[in-house]
């Protein structure tokens, strides 16, 4: 990131706070905004930050509002901006949050209660919704084949492992757990708008930012990946941007051993033109 002392810096998914808290921790004198749209991770992020409550300000909202946060916080540029896309390991381990196939919960997947949950949304979807979801954010082998026996049961779906069960039905058993994460990674995606809302929120971030300042965005899917891409790339030919690693940063395998959920991340960084 290239911190700054008195610098302003916006972490645009805070999570459970490790990129804000590690960014504190190396400048102290520097202002920092903190939004997330889970209200779990804004009050864990609370409270692990009371000592930095004077550097610090917070925000549960979604960042496609990143315009609005930061002029109600009275800043009109910032030094950097990041973006950790994905789910949290809070939201992936919680069995009452909806996230996962490996615990049974309730069928939600929402990264805030302002979103309809995954059961309520299957019950008003086409089939060939559901179809083109599995496919275009998951990648699903069969997505038609998925996509009808959810369809067909969609009024009964009411836990996660009512959806994995059907998942299992439609696919080889030797490829359940690839397609397991496919589908729910899918769904989640659909559930929380996250590719409509990377690419508004991307958009906006980078008019804040001063000239050299940078923004970071890590992505795990390669479809967050492309739009991040295409944008930096479109900026650059505006000459409004530099794209500081042409090709996408990808973990170590020392990163990997001792992060394995790091292993799909990719990272892009750009800097607003002198």
């Amino acid at each position: 990131m290239n911190l700054k002392d008195y610098g302003v810096y916006c972490d645009c998914t805070v999570g459970g706070g490790g990129h804000l808290i590690a960014m504190l921790k190396e400048k102290k004198s520097a202002r920092f905004i903190g939004i997330d749209f889970d209200p779990e991770a804004i009050a864990w992020t609370k409270g692990v930050m009371e000592s930095y409550s004077q550097q610090v300000q917070l925000f549960e909202e979604n960042f496609v509002h990143i315009d609005l946060i930061l002029n109600k916080a009275g800043i009109s540029e910032v030094d950097g901006i990041l973006f950790d896309l994905g789910a949290s390991y809070h939201q992936l381990t919680a069995p009452e949050r909806g996230f996962s196939f490996n615990n049974e919960g309730p069928l939600l997947m929402q990264m805030s209660p302002q979103v309809l949950p995954l059961y309520k949304k299957l019950q008003y979807a086409t089939k060939e919704t559901i179809s083109q979801v599995l496919r275009e954010y998951g990648d699903v082998d069969n997505p038609r084949r998925i996509a009808g026996l959810i369809y067909e049961h969609r009024k009964n779906l009411k836990t996660t492992l009512d959806l994995r069960n059907l998942v299992q039905r439609g696919v080889p058993r030797q490829f359940l757990t690839k397609n397991l994460h496919k589908v729910f990674q899918a769904f989640r995606i659909w559930v929380n708008g996250e590719m409509e809302n990377l690419k508004i929120g991307i958009e906006k971030a980078i008019h804040f930012l001063k000239k050299g300042g940078r923004i970071i965005v890590i992505s795990y899917h390669s479809g967050e990946d492309r739009i991040v891409k295409e944008i930096f790339i479109n900026y650059e030919r505006a000459n409004f941007l530099k794209r500081l690693n042409k090709k996408v940063i990808r973990p170590s395998n020392c990163e990997i051993e001792e992060n394995p959920s790091a292993k799909s991340a990719r990272m892009r960084v750009a800097e607003r033109c002198e």
